[in-house]
């Protein structure tokens, strides 16, 4: 599978992480939604050969990602200061997908170093 683009393929990732954080807002919105579409780009994120990747492209790739983990975490934080019991069960599912993808990141620059390391 060929690598995309990175401004424009975050760009999307960042058009849905808006919207989700639109719940501590007092504007209407539907973050079960957005947190689906959320979910669904991670898991076509991870199906991508990012190991494979040179290394500008790839540190490209962390800190794009590592930015919008941290945006997430953000969204989370503002939202147990809001304590909205409408929006507790979002919030859980925001903290599971912070640690999943925190996760298979780690695995990802392990996997990463792993095949440099092999290669060199």
């Amino acid at each position: 599978m060929e690598l995309p683009q990175l401004e424009k393929y975050f760009q999307g990732l960042t058009d849905i992480t808006d919207q989700i954080a639109i719940m501590n807002s007092h504007y209407e919105s539907s973050p079960g939604d957005s947190i689906q579409e959320m979910q669904g780009f991670f898991g076509n994120l991870v199906e991508l050969n990012w190991d494979e990747s040179e290394k500008e492209y790839f540190d490209l790739f962390s800190s794009h990602f590592t930015f919008h983990l941290k945006i997430v975490e953000e969204i989370i934080s503002e939202a147990r200061e809001i304590l909205n019991p409408e929006n507790r069960e979002y919030v859980k599912e925001l903290v599971s997908y912070v640690k999943s993808a925190e996760e298979w990141f780690l695995g990802l620059k392990k996997k990463r170093k792993s095949s440099i390391t092999a290669v060199g």
